[in-house]
Protein backbone atom coordinates (compact mmCIF):
# COMPACT_ATOMS: atom_id res chain seq x y z
CA UNK A 1 0.00 0.00 0.00
CA UNK A 2 2.86 2.35 0.84
CA UNK A 3 4.46 1.80 -2.56
CA UNK A 4 1.23 2.72 -4.33
CA UNK A 5 1.05 6.01 -2.37
CA UNK A 6 4.73 6.65 -3.08
CA UNK A 7 4.25 6.06 -6.79
CA UNK A 8 1.15 8.27 -6.79
CA UNK A 9 2.94 11.14 -5.05
CA UNK A 10 5.92 10.76 -7.40
CA UNK A 11 3.68 10.90 -10.51
CA UNK A 12 1.76 13.90 -9.15
CA UNK A 13 5.01 15.75 -8.43
CA UNK A 14 6.42 14.86 -11.84
CA UNK A 15 3.29 16.02 -13.69
CA UNK A 16 3.18 19.34 -11.85
CA UNK A 17 6.84 20.06 -12.64
CA UNK A 18 6.70 18.98 -16.29
CA UNK A 19 4.48 21.66 -17.80
CA UNK A 20 4.64 25.40 -17.44
CA UNK A 21 2.27 27.97 -18.82
CA UNK A 22 3.75 30.25 -21.46
CA UNK A 23 3.60 33.67 -19.78
CA UNK A 24 5.00 35.60 -22.72
CA UNK A 25 2.85 38.33 -24.21
CA UNK A 26 2.14 38.38 -27.94
CA UNK A 27 2.68 41.99 -28.94
CA UNK A 28 1.42 41.60 -32.50
CA UNK A 29 1.19 39.24 -35.46
CA UNK A 30 3.01 39.59 -38.79
CA UNK A 31 1.75 38.01 -42.00
CA UNK A 32 3.90 37.18 -45.01
CA UNK A 33 2.58 35.85 -48.33
CA UNK A 34 4.62 34.13 -51.03
CA UNK A 35 3.30 33.18 -54.46
CA UNK A 36 5.09 30.65 -56.65
CA UNK A 37 4.38 28.19 -59.46
CA UNK A 38 4.63 24.41 -59.42
CA UNK A 39 5.12 23.23 -62.99
CA UNK A 40 3.48 20.10 -64.35
CA UNK A 41 5.55 16.95 -64.53
CA UNK A 42 8.27 17.75 -61.97
CA UNK A 43 9.92 14.52 -60.83
CA UNK A 44 9.55 12.71 -57.52
CA UNK A 45 13.23 11.91 -57.03
CA UNK A 46 14.43 15.39 -56.13
CA UNK A 47 13.61 18.04 -53.60
CA UNK A 48 12.26 21.09 -55.46
CA UNK A 49 13.20 24.56 -54.23
CA UNK A 50 11.00 27.61 -54.70
CA UNK A 51 12.74 30.86 -53.72
CA UNK A 52 11.74 34.40 -53.02
CA UNK A 53 15.13 36.03 -52.43
CA UNK A 54 13.91 39.43 -51.22
CA UNK A 55 10.58 39.39 -49.41
CA UNK A 56 9.65 42.72 -47.85
CA UNK A 57 9.31 42.41 -44.09
CA UNK A 58 6.29 43.92 -42.36
CA UNK A 59 8.15 44.11 -39.04
CA UNK A 60 8.88 47.86 -38.92
CA UNK A 61 5.38 48.83 -40.09
CA UNK A 62 3.65 46.44 -37.67
CA UNK A 63 5.90 47.57 -34.82
CA UNK A 64 5.00 51.20 -35.50
CA UNK A 65 1.27 50.43 -35.79
CA UNK A 66 1.29 48.46 -32.55
CA UNK A 67 2.90 51.32 -30.64
CA UNK A 68 5.60 49.10 -29.13
CA UNK A 69 9.31 49.80 -29.09
CA UNK A 70 11.85 47.40 -30.64
CA UNK A 71 13.50 47.00 -27.22
CA UNK A 72 10.36 45.27 -25.92
CA UNK A 73 10.53 42.52 -28.56
CA UNK A 74 12.02 39.33 -27.13
CA UNK A 75 11.41 36.91 -30.02
CA UNK A 76 9.61 36.34 -33.31
CA UNK A 77 8.31 32.80 -33.77
CA UNK A 78 6.32 30.97 -36.46
CA UNK A 79 2.62 30.71 -35.61
CA UNK A 80 0.54 29.47 -38.57
CA UNK A 81 0.96 28.66 -42.24
CA UNK A 82 -1.22 27.57 -45.10
CA UNK A 83 -0.33 26.39 -48.60
CA UNK A 84 -3.09 26.49 -51.21
CA UNK A 85 -3.66 27.06 -54.91
CA UNK A 86 -4.49 30.57 -56.08
CA UNK A 87 -7.00 30.00 -58.88
CA UNK A 88 -8.01 26.33 -58.89
CA UNK A 89 -9.66 24.27 -56.20
CA UNK A 90 -7.03 21.58 -56.77
CA UNK A 91 -6.19 18.38 -54.94
CA UNK A 92 -2.69 18.74 -53.44
CA UNK A 93 -2.32 15.04 -52.73
CA UNK A 94 0.77 14.95 -54.97
CA UNK A 95 2.82 16.77 -52.28
CA UNK A 96 4.62 14.43 -49.85
CA UNK A 97 6.78 16.87 -47.86
CA UNK A 98 6.96 20.62 -47.37
CA UNK A 99 9.56 22.62 -45.51
CA UNK A 100 9.71 26.42 -45.32
CA UNK A 101 12.80 28.37 -44.29
CA UNK A 102 13.61 32.03 -43.86
CA UNK A 103 17.01 33.07 -45.19
CA UNK A 104 19.33 35.95 -44.35
CA UNK A 105 19.66 37.91 -47.64
CA UNK A 106 23.31 38.78 -46.93
CA UNK A 107 24.39 35.31 -45.77
CA UNK A 108 22.38 32.54 -47.53
CA UNK A 109 23.99 29.93 -45.25
CA UNK A 110 22.18 31.50 -42.28
CA UNK A 111 18.70 29.94 -42.48
CA UNK A 112 16.01 28.89 -40.04
CA UNK A 113 13.25 26.36 -40.58
CA UNK A 114 9.90 27.96 -39.78
CA UNK A 115 7.28 25.48 -41.02
CA UNK A 116 7.31 21.80 -42.01
CA UNK A 117 5.06 18.83 -42.65
CA UNK A 118 6.57 15.40 -43.29
CA UNK A 119 4.73 13.46 -44.47
CA UNK A 120 1.79 15.43 -45.77
CA UNK A 121 -1.21 13.20 -44.96
CA UNK A 122 -2.84 11.53 -47.99
CA UNK A 123 -6.15 13.00 -49.19
CA UNK A 124 -5.15 16.48 -48.07
CA UNK A 125 -7.47 18.11 -50.62
CA UNK A 126 -6.77 21.76 -51.45
CA UNK A 127 -5.08 23.19 -48.32
CA UNK A 128 -1.92 22.07 -46.52
CA UNK A 129 -1.18 23.48 -43.08
CA UNK A 130 2.46 22.85 -42.13
CA UNK A 131 3.41 22.83 -38.44
CA UNK A 132 5.29 25.82 -37.03
CA UNK A 133 8.89 25.28 -35.98
CA UNK A 134 10.28 26.34 -32.62
CA UNK A 135 12.95 28.72 -33.86
CA UNK A 136 13.25 32.34 -32.85
CA UNK A 137 13.67 34.04 -36.24
CA UNK A 138 13.96 37.63 -35.06
CA UNK A 139 17.48 38.05 -36.47
CA UNK A 140 16.20 37.37 -39.99
CA UNK A 141 12.54 38.47 -40.09
CA UNK A 142 13.09 41.84 -38.40
CA UNK A 143 15.28 43.02 -41.30
CA UNK A 144 13.73 45.14 -44.08
CA UNK A 145 13.99 42.18 -46.47
CA UNK A 146 14.67 38.47 -46.09
CA UNK A 147 14.53 35.40 -48.28
CA UNK A 148 11.92 32.64 -48.21
CA UNK A 149 12.75 29.14 -49.39
CA UNK A 150 10.07 26.47 -49.87
CA UNK A 151 11.26 22.88 -50.27
CA UNK A 152 8.78 20.37 -51.65
CA UNK A 153 9.05 16.64 -52.39
CA UNK A 154 6.31 15.05 -54.50
CA UNK A 155 4.52 11.70 -54.09
CA UNK A 156 3.88 11.71 -57.81
CA UNK A 157 4.44 14.24 -60.57
CA UNK A 158 2.04 17.21 -60.50
CA UNK A 159 -0.61 16.53 -63.16
CA UNK A 160 -0.83 20.20 -64.18
CA UNK A 161 0.84 23.51 -63.36
CA UNK A 162 -0.39 25.27 -60.22
CA UNK A 163 -0.10 28.84 -59.00
CA UNK A 164 0.51 28.40 -55.28
CA UNK A 165 0.15 30.76 -52.33
CA UNK A 166 1.92 30.29 -49.01
CA UNK A 167 0.59 32.40 -46.15
CA UNK A 168 2.72 32.55 -43.02
CA UNK A 169 1.92 34.19 -39.69
CA UNK A 170 4.58 35.04 -37.12
CA UNK A 171 4.01 35.95 -33.47
CA UNK A 172 6.07 38.78 -32.04
CA UNK A 173 6.56 38.22 -28.32
CA UNK A 174 7.61 40.63 -25.60
CA UNK A 175 9.21 39.80 -22.29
Amino acid sequence: MRSIWGIGIFLLTLSSLGCHKDNRVELFKMTQVMDFEIKAGLNTLETHFFLQPAANSAYEAQLELSGFDDDLVASIEPKFSQLSTVFKDADLDFIRLIEVRVVDPFDPEFQREVFYLDPVPPNTKNIIRPFPGLNDVREIVSRPTYGIEVRIVFRFAPPTSYDMRLQMDFSVFGD
